[in-house]
Parts: C-alpha cells; sequence; structure tokens
C-alpha cells in the first residue's frame, strides 16, 4: 500500500509543478502582450502629439501676427495755436488724437521707432481775412505749409552739417486783399473771410530715430489765423 501511496503524492507535485510553470509562462506572455500594446499606443499617438504641437506652434505664430498688426505703429496729433509761442502746438492725448506702436511726440515733433515704409501726412486749415487795411496796398495772400525732416541720414554724421529737410509742402493763394470788386462793396469786405485747407501726405521710407516736424506761414498773422476745431488741423503718420 505504501508504494502505491508514493506514486500517487509524486504525480500531485509533478501535476503542481506543471500548473505553475503554466501560469509563470501565462504571465509572461501577458506581460509581454502588454508592453507590445504600450509600444503600439505610443507609436501611434507620438505622431499625433507631433501634429498638435505643430499645429500649437503654427497658431501661437498667427495670433502673435494678429498682435503686431492690430499694434501697428500709428500715431494721429490734433493741432492748437500757442498765442504766446506763436506756433502751432500738437497734442496727442485729446479729441481723437492718439499714439501707439513706438511713434512718439516729443518736443513738438513725431519721433519714428525704427526703419521701414511711413505714410506721412498733415493738414493746416487758416480762416482768412480778405480785408485790406486803409494804407494796404492791394496784395495776394499766401498760405504754406510743411513737413520737414531731420535724420541721422543726412550728412557726413556731423550734427553741424544735419539739418531739416522738407519732404512734403504746398503753397496756396486765399485770396487778393484790396481788388477792384472788393473795393465796390465796402461793407461786404468788411467781414470778408477766405477759409482754406492745406493738405499734404506721401509714404516715405524712413529711419530709426527720425524727426518730423510741421512749417506753416512765416507770417505770423497768417499763423495766427489757423483753425483748431475738430478735424480741422492735424499731422500724423503710421506704418505701412
Amino acid at each position: 500500500m505504501q508504494p502505491e501511496c508514493r506514486v500517487q503524492v509524486e504525480e500531485k507535485e509533478i501535476s503542481r509543478v506543471k500548473g505553475c510553470r503554466c501560469s509563470k509562462t501565462a504571465l509572461v506572455l501577458l506581460c509581454t502582450l502588454t508592453l507590445v500594446g504600450c509600444a503600439a499606443t505610443v507609436l501611434i499617438i507620438n505622431p499625433q502629439f507631433q501634429a498638435t504641437k505643430q499645429e500649437d506652434g503654427h497658431l501661437e505664430e498667427l495670433r502673435l501676427s494678429l498682435r503686431q498688426t492690430s499694434v501697428r505703429a500709428a500715431i494721429h496729433l490734433v493741432g492748437v495755436y500757442n498765442a504766446v509761442s506763436k506756433t502751432l502746438q500738437w497734442n496727442a492725448g485729446v479729441d481723437q488724437a492718439h499714439s501707439e506702436g513706438g511713434l512718439r511726440l516729443e518736443k513738438n515733433e513725431i519721433v519714428v521707432p525704427h526703419d521701414g515704409l511711413y505714410f506721412v501726412y498733415s493738414q493746416a486749415s487758416y480762416r482768412i481775412s480778405c480785408r485790406k487795411g486803409p494804407e494796404e496796398p492791394p496784395h495776394p495772400v499766401q498760405l504754406s505749409h510743411s513737413v520737414e525732416r531731420w535724420s541721422d541720414s543726412y550728412g557726413s554724421g556731423d550734427e553741424t552739417e544735419q539739418e531739416y529737410r522738407p519732404i512734403l509742402h504746398t503753397l496756396r493763394t486765399a485770396c487778393v486783399r484790396g481788388t477792384q470788386d472788393q473795393d465796390q462793396d465796402q461793407d461786404q469786405v468788411q467781414g470778408a473771410h477766405s477759409f482754406s485747407g492745406l493738405y499734404v501726405g506721401a509714404m516715405f521710407n524712413l529711419k530709426a530715430n527720425d524727426r518730423l516736424r510741421t512749417v506753416l506761414s512765416p507770417d505770423p498773422l497768417l499763423r495766427g489765423q489757423v483753425e483748431d476745431g475738430h478735424g480741422e488741423t492735424f499731422f500724423g503718420v503710421f506704418a505701412l
């Protein structure tokens, strides 16, 4: 009886060992399949992640471009005549005036922030009396308006050789004082006025730190008749 029992025990032990080996093999196989699945998932997701990352980069570039467009350099100034200095003073913080993108008002001049193409424009509006004085001979009343530029690119670098140069200029005869038609009706002449708006504007290739200023008619009496109402006298620059 004892040999039979021993044989049965040995058979059970062998079966248990085989079962353990099968379980280990299955476990190893399961782990291998899991690793293969993870690797496949990474291979599938990684290109999508790279594509998403590239798309995010393009979107950021687009946002930056739109942001730069929205803050493109521009300045618009409103003019008010100063009776004390007898000059036209430009203001950046009143009415529709504004300044952004680096263009700024400094010492009554516009300073350019960097090299590039810019559109420069200005208008001076006058309300001129065409009445002739008792001792005044007949003569035309001429108005002028200019924009001048100062630049380091002028001259040889010596400040004594650098100067303001006109880049925009216009001249207009507003009226002729003391004409024969005016003498025929003095009552009408007493209240006769001429309204003139002198506008200039053009595109220029400007350099960083260039300075732009306006120059009105040389006669201080005429400068004193500049109109400074809404939209009548202004000065501006914007980048193209």
